[in-house]
């Protein structure tokens, strides 16, 4: 990302407002007077906001009244900068939090169809909380042979540890996930 300050003037910030760029919407203007401005500010840059400061802004309007000098010019374009990259990492974030999270519900429903089927009840009645024995009624037969069905359909190994310990659905999605991609 590249963002510039292409106007040669005074430098002082009198009134800091955002406008689009003519030239693209993914990007914007931000004026600290009627002749000066940084370009190729990108919207949601301007936009983003830490606790209840909208940063780009804030660090402007804490100079308001005073000539922006050649390394304040730069440390402004540096911060533009190093928020485009905080929103990239965000945004990279939230993608692998839903694919877990689609990824944790894809083995949760056949977890729940292999749960009812061994148990003979309908998949409705697993919840991710249900406990296998107080809740579904299995017993220890019921989750010997729940372990095997599960080893064979996501083929994996479920050790003994684990398969000790374990009571409820969310525990076996889990301990899935960890293992496999889906």
């Amino acid at each position: 990302m590249y963002t510039s300050y292409p106007i040669i003037g005074d430098n002082t910030i009198e009134t800091v407002r955002y406008t689009t760029s003519k030239h693209s919407a993914d990007s914007g203007l931000v004026w600290i007077n009627e002749t000066q401005y940084f370009s190729g500010v990108p919207p949601q840059v301007w936009n983003f906001c830490l606790g209840n400061h909208q940063l780009c802004q804030k660090w402007l309007l804490d100079r308001q009244g005073f000539s922006l000098s050649k390394e304040d010019i730069q440390q402004y374009q540096r911060i533009i900068v190093l928020l485009k990259e905080i929103i990239d990492s965000l945004v990279e974030i939230q993608v692998e939090i839903q694919h877990s999270q689609l990824k944790n519900q894809k083995i949760f429903e056949k977890l729940q169809i292999i749960v009812a089927e061994q148990l003979g009840i309908e998949p409705n009645q697993v919840s991710l909380a249900s406990n296998f024995v107080k809740n579904l009624g299995a017993d220890s037969l019921d989750i010997v042979e729940l372990i095997m069905v599960l080893e064979s359909t996501f083929n994996i190994q479920i050790n003994d540890k684990f398969a000790e310990e374990f009571s409820t659905p969310q525990q076996i999605v889990n301990y899935i996930s960890q293992k496999v991609a889906v």
